[in-house]
């Protein structure tokens, strides 16, 4: 059986084909992490903007980690608001926050990561388009997460009308938010760049298409299969080897490119910051979900792998059913291409909640979303909705792939 596997194992990597859509996969994940990287842009203290390592540097400078509880709050709120009333340290530029360019430069950039959660928990939805001055003005003293909790209740209120969720999804999520608490803010960047980037997912999923894309079609286009399955364990072992085997590609070329993606991140930029809420990363304070920074990335990760084996079985099934490998792979591409221009924003209750379920949709995903799943008394969020169908699909499209091959008619 060892043997088996080894022989698939190597036929999928002999294919050129294969080796260029993974090495290019790879190539552009360091690509896009590099550029990301260099891309990055701060403000110093010297009013120059300073990109890549230098802005980093800066950031870790600025960014310390605070604990956002009333107090700091509170200190924060009268310090900002007490600027913009003294004439030497406030201007009309609204671009400035209405603070002097010195008081600008000096006090808000090395604060601002803790003023906009406190602005967004305070800004209600009348208030979008208000400045920070209005915001602050009209709410200071206010009690942080009674006004954080009002915001909550407004981004549900949203979700029930848009069709996204029903009201008794709302009150679930409103149960699950009070888990949140208090938490921190602080430097990090390598983890938002990472929670931004699940699109680049879909680049994995179309290079696993192409390397097991010819895992039987192949044997079709050779007139193998009669040969193959004619064999002592052709209808057997050797089927379940080429599965066993598309499964093992699948997982190395997923973790390898997200390793190598999310390891130049964390190395160039730092770990920094992986203890911080979600919430501290969106800067949005209406997120429901309870977890770190660590903790969001591992759940990207893991529900991008198991949607990327959902791929896997598709390709699979496909392979079992086409004469042709290249067949295969431009139906897979269509597969994983077309639902990217339908809209979660469109369509109503059903629509948002089987589309979402398509391996490509993770491009889409965001903690932000109240996207829930509810059957009978069960209630389970997006990732875990995602993960438990998609790898359902892995499964049992794998297995009728298996059956499809075995009891097909040869030499036709």
């Amino acid at each position: 059986m060892r043997q088996m596997i080894w022989y698939e194992w190597k036929r999928i990597w002999n294919s050129r084909l294969t080796q260029f859509a993974v090495a290019g996969c790879i190539l552009f994940f360091v690509f896009s992490a590099w550029s990301n990287i260099r891309l990055a842009g701060e403000t110093d203290q010297n009013g120059n903007q300073v990109t890549g390592l230098e802005a980093v540097e800066v950031m870790k400078e600025y960014q310390k980690e605070v604990t956002l509880d009333q107090e700091t709050a509170d200190k924060y709120t009268k310090e900002y608001l007490s600027y913009t009333q003294n004439p030497d340290t406030s201007s009309d530029n609204r671009d400035m926050m209405y603070l002097s360019e010195e008081m600008y430069l000096n006090w808000y950039i090395p604060n601002r990561h803790i003023l906009r959660p406190v602005v967004n928990a305070y800004r209600t939805a009348e208030q979008y388009n208000d400045s920070m001055l209005d915001v602050l003005s009209q709410s200071a003293g206010n009690d942080l997460y009674e006004a954080r909790k009002d915001r909550v209740q407004e981004s549900l209120s949203s979700a029930v009308s848009r069709n996204e969720i029903t009201a008794s999804e709302a009150d679930w999520w409103n149960e699950k938010d009070n888990e949140v608490g208090q938490y921190a803010t602080g430097y990090n960047r390598a983890w938002w760049e990472l929670l931004n980037s699940p699109s680049l997912i879909i680049l994995i999923m179309m290079a696993v298409g192409i390397g097991i894309a010819p895992m039987f079609a192949g044997e079709y286009q050779t007139k193998c299969d009669s040969l193959l399955l004619g064999m002592r364990y052709g209808k057997s072992r050797l089927i379940l080897a080429k599965l066993i085997s598309s499964f093992l590609f699948t997982t190395v070329v997923y973790w390898v490119s997200m390793g190598i993606f999310s390891g130049i991140y964390l190395a160039v930029m730092g770990l920094d910051g992986w203890n911080l809420p979600v919430q501290a990363l969106y800067e949005d304070m209406s997120i429901g979900y309870n977890l770190t920074a660590a903790e969001a990335c591992g759940l990207i990760l893991v529900m991008g792998y198991i949607m990327t084996l959902g791929v896997m079985g598709v390709v699979l099934i496909l392979s079992s059913l086409m004469k042709n490998p290249y067949g295969v792979i431009i139906t897979t591409f269509l597969f994983l291409c077309v639902p990217l221009f339908l809209s979660l924003n469109r369509g109503g209750y059903l629509w948002k909640h089987v589309l979402a379920l398509l391996p490509e949709k993770i491009s889409e995903f965001s903690f932000s979303s109240y996207l829930v799943y509810s059957v009978g008394g069960l209630t389970v969020t997006w990732p875990v909705a995602a993960m438990i169908v998609n790898g359902l699909c892995a499964v049992v499209l794998s297995g009728a792939a298996y059956v499809c091959f075995r009891s097909h008619q040869v030499n036709r």
